[in-house]
């Protein structure tokens, strides 16, 4: 099958690209024509594809307000998964959040009506799931509720979802993945994979809020099997497991010999630390920690991954295994 995937040069991106590689599929992948391909280049190290196979992959620089360019692009593919976008927790951000994850996937929403794609697969996030924060499981029934506190990336996010479900009216096959924090091989200086950075550091601090959590070739298996199968109209939460911000820290520290964190961020603390990050902000600095994420550090929501466990009789790998998986990688790669 050919497949077209913008975002293509990000994390998710190249493992998924590896991922059809891997299993026989042709792939156009979409990136914009300044972005660099160094995530790509890295991850290759984790996966041990021939010359013949890279063969099938063809790369395809694109703006995605080009709309001739997506054209060009989508046509003649089978299955187009969309996986662009930006996230920030910025509150400057949010224009640029608009533009890009709902604007944007609009463009690709209706480039994959006219060319007549099978289907398309657009990467949400569980920030675009509404919580209300009791401590029940969060399922993809949820109804957005803009009573309820969201960040400007999980609002834009779920712009981005009605886009999706607006094509569906309109008689293009979709399918929503909503993951929790990806984790995996892959730049420790960008996204989520920044807590790695952290345990190698020796960094001190760690929250006991609770989310969902998912190893990168878990969603990779994921998007290629809802692609391929007869599921249309859905959206399915993807996550391996729920677990505190401070296990998943532990589960690092172990992995990479170096010291747990200790200092709970909590009362006076949290206080201090959410006003830092709001100075920050107002003079325009920008870096991993804003004033949402703290918040969402401390937050704790639990979600239920039993839709997609059943729809594709799916076993995911537990979240230690991931990392203790990505952190072996990195030796292997530093020992050649």
């Amino acid at each position: 099958m050919i497949f077209a995937i913008t975002g293509a040069n990000g994390f998710l991106g190249v493992h998924i690209i590896h991922h059809l590689l891997k299993n026989g599929h042709t792939v156009r992948a979409i990136m914009r024509p300044s972005s660099s391909l160094a995530e790509f280049n890295k991850v290759k190290e984790c996966y041990d594809l021939s010359p013949v196979e890279y063969d099938n992959l063809t790369w395809h620089p694109c703006e995605l307000f080009d709309i001739v360019g997506l054209q060009e692009s989508f046509n003649g593919v089978d299955y187009v998964m969309h996986l662009a976008g930006v996230i920030s927790y910025l509150k400057r951000d949010f224009k640029k959040l608009i533009r890009i994850n709902h604007s944007y996937t609009a463009h690709v929403v209706n480039v994959a009506m006219d060319v007549g794609v099978k289907k398309l697969l657009y990467c949400s996030s569980i920030a675009a799931i509404s919580k209300k924060g009791n401590a029940s499981l969060v399922t993809e029934d949820a109804e957005w509720d803009n009573e309820l506190p969201h960040s400007n990336y999980g609002f834009t996010k779920h712009l981005g979802e009605c886009e999706l479900w607006r094509a569906q009216e309109e008689g293009l096959s979709v399918v929503a993945i909503n993951p929790g924090i990806i984790l995996g091989y892959g730049d420790w200086n960008k996204g989520s994979n920044q807590l790695f950075k952290n345990a190698s550091s020796g960094f001190p601090f760690y929250s006991n809020g609770v989310t969902g959590w998912v190893g990168v070739k878990d969603v990779a298996r994921i998007a290629e099997q809802l692609c391929l199968s007869d599921i249309t109209g859905e959206r399915f939460i993807v996550v391996s497991e729920n677990k505190r911000f401070k296990e998943v820290a532990d589960y690092m520290t172990k992995a990479l010999g170096t010291k747990n964190p200790s200092i709970e961020i909590k009362g006076f603390l949290y206080k201090a630390v959410y006003g830092i990050m709001a100075i920050k902000e107002f003079l325009g600095l920008r870096g991993m920690l804003s004033k949402e994420t703290v918040r969402a550090s401390v937050s704790q929501n639990y979600f239920d991954n039993a839709k997609i466990k059943k729809a594709l009789n799916f076993e995911f790998e537990n979240i230690e295994e991931v990392v203790k998986e990505a952190v072996s990688v990195v030796r292997m790669s530093h020992a050649r």
